[in-house]
This record gives C-alpha cells, sequence and structure tokens, in this order.
C-alpha cells in the first residue's frame, strides 16, 4: 500500500514539473515553425487565401500527427502582417477527435473554458497556455470537428483590428451585395478569425 502511495505521488510530482516543459514547446511555436516568423521565410508554404493584411498558407509537401493522430494534410497557417500567428485544422472522425482531446487533456488539463452555443450544436473547449490558445471546436449537428492554436500577443492583435473595422462604417460593396448581405459577409469572417 505505501508503495502505491509513493508511486501515485511520484507521479503526480513528475508531472508537474514536465507539464510546463511540454508547454513550452507549444509556447515557442508549431512544430517547427517559430510564431511570428514571416511568412517569405518559410519554405514550402503556398498562399490559399486572405487579404492585405492576413493571409492564410497551406504547406502541401509536408504530412501532420498532432499528439500522435495522423490528422488531414490541410493544416492552415494564418499570418497576420506577414507574422506567424494561428493554426486551423479540420479533423475528420469522432476517433480521431477524440484521441486529439483527450491527449490535449492529459498534457494540458481540462480546457480552462467550455462554452456551448444551440446554434449548430456547436460545443467549444479553450486551453489557455501563458502565450497560445488552444481552441477544439465540435458541431454536432453538422459533425464538423476542428482544432486551432493562436499566438496570443499577435491574435490579440489582429482581434482588436478586426473589432475596430467592424466599428467603422463599412466601405460600400466591391461587388453587388446589400448592406445586409455585406455586414453579415463581415461577421461571418469574425466568426473565422474567432475559431
Amino acid at each position: 500500500m505505501k508503495s502505491a502511495v509513493k508511486t501515485i505521488m511520484v507521479a503526480a510530482l513528475l508531472g508537474m514539473l514536465f507539464a510546463p516543459v511540454q508547454a513550452a514547446e507549444l509556447e515557442s511555436g508549431f512544430m517547427d515553425t517559430q510564431w511570428a516568423t514571416p511568412a517569405k521565410e518559410l519554405k514550402g508554404f503556398t498562399q490559399v487565401g486572405g487579404s492585405e493584411k492576413i493571409a492564410y498558407y497551406v504547406n502541401p509537401q509536408r504530412t501532420y500527427t498532432f499528439f500522435g493522430t495522423a490528422v488531414p494534410d490541410d493544416v492552415v497557417y494564418g499570418f497576420f502582417d506577414d507574422r506567424f500567428f494561428a493554426v486551423y485544422v479540420n479533423i475528420e472522425g469522432i476517433d480521431v477527435f477524440s484521441q486529439i482531446k483527450s491527449y490535449i487533456q492529459h498534457k494540458y488539463g481540462v480546457p480552462s473554458k467550455i462554452s456551448r452555443e444551440t446554434r449548430g450544436n456547436l460545443t467549444t473547449y479553450s486551453w489557455k497556455l501563458d502565450q497560445v490558445q488552444i481552441k477544439f471546436k465540435h458541431h454536432e449537428t453538422s459533425g464538423k470537428m476542428k482544432i486551432a492554436f493562436y499566438y496570443l500577443p499577435i491574435a490579440n492583435q489582429v482581434a482588436a483590428e478586426m473589432k475596430m473595422d467592424l466599428e467603422d462604417e463599412p466601405p460600400g460593396p466591391i461587388f453587388p451585395l446589400s448592406a445586409a448581405r455585406q455586414s453579415e459577409a463581415i461577421r461571418s469572417q469574425m466568426e473565422f478569425m474567432s475559431f
């Protein structure tokens, strides 16, 4: 009995010691890409969308494994003012979702925030590290699942700028959209970024 208690105490102590080291890996960057790296410094990346300040890239030459689980190769990297700040991935299959969520919880603890929206039966799990936030979303109605990683020093700038843009009077439509449809398009862009 005493050895079982000692083993549990040692395991708990090791877990407390190694948790900051594991979190530090994600704090410095995503896989082998450091946060705030300019897109032009990354080899094999192709721009797939974006605007003047925000751009999205993929690396079709790479395969990805998140927390020991293979994921689709269409991992999207987000850049703001040519600085790497976000990663977005669609997750396919509830078994993959469960494996990744379980691994994240094991590595980073219980989510710091869980929110549920009735629209689409959306559940969002969030983990906030020092400078990185992990968001895991599951639309129960559609079955869509996503994971995102945000480097908060830059992601907060993006959110502030997008909020400021929404507060300004929207410019005239670029293509024939009514004011209501244009406002809806801007809101949907905000929802995408809030992922």
